[in-house]
């Protein structure tokens, strides 16, 4: 059991470490851009999906399954955001190319997911 709390604790402790050194090298200006377009990006993407399953709630018979589907897809939005925003930022910044980004962009947008995921069950449950 202390083996499995010291690697979780290892691996925050690296989380941490990496994005302190990504702050260290950006600017508010590049990080303001790299929001900016993972957004623009990232609902460009998800729109037509989700355009889709909103025009399917005619169907009464699928409003459970479809608000899951929903569910589904903001969760999965927080990882093409993250996605996008590294990859902005990498190319806004060249110095970050050399830097794992992986290990804060999968740990941000697991929380960001898990909490929509909190969210949607709390709709889900008062709506059904």
């Amino acid at each position: 059991m202390n083996v499995l709390i010291d690697k979780v604790f290892v691996f925050f402790r690296r989380f941490k470490k990496l994005i302190k050194l990504i702050d260290k090298k950006t600017s508010v200006k590049s990080v303001v851009k790299s929001v900016a377009g993972a957004l623009l990006l990232s609902i460009l993407i998800i729109a037509i999906p989700v355009l889709v399953i909103i025009n399917m709630f005619i169907y009464a018979k699928l409003t459970f399954l479809l608000s899951v589907f929903l569910v589904i897809i903001v969760m999965g939005w927080s990882f093409l955001y993250y996605f996008f925003y590294y990859k902005l930022l990498k190319n806004y910044h060249e110095e970050l190319s050399e830097i794992n980004t992986k290990i804060p962009q999968l740990v941000e947008s697991s929380i960001v997911a898990t909490f929509f995921f909190f969210i949607g069950i709390i709709v889900l449950a008062t709506i059904f």
